[in-house]
């Protein structure tokens, strides 16, 4: 692998990380909205059942694109607990 093939691939792997910035800021902006209906309609923060469905489904998808069940169950367990502090916010307030 020469310099020039270096650099392409590490611009591309750039290119991937920023989109997946900007899905995450989405995704997060999505949450907002519904942490704010949870707040205003009363509910819990946390849905045990919708989480477990979820990890159900995060592994699925992640065998079916050749990536670590282990790897994306961290990466998605790190954003849920975010999401679900971001909810807990909005009942204090």
């Amino acid at each position: 692998m020469d310099n020039i093939e270096l650099a392409s691939l590490r611009h591309t792997i750039d290119e991937l990380d920023e989109q997946l910035i900007i899905l995450l800021s989405q995704r997060f902006e999505v949450t907002e909205r519904v942490g704010r209906l949870k707040a205003r309609q009363r509910w819990q923060a946390v849905d045990p059942e919708r989480e477990s469905q979820q990890e159900h489904r995060y592994s699925a998808l992640a065998s079916q694109h050749g990536l670590s069940r282990a790897l994306i169950l961290k990466i998605f367990r790190t954003i849920i607990d975010e999401v679900v502090c971001n909810h807990r916010s909005f009942v204090r307030h």
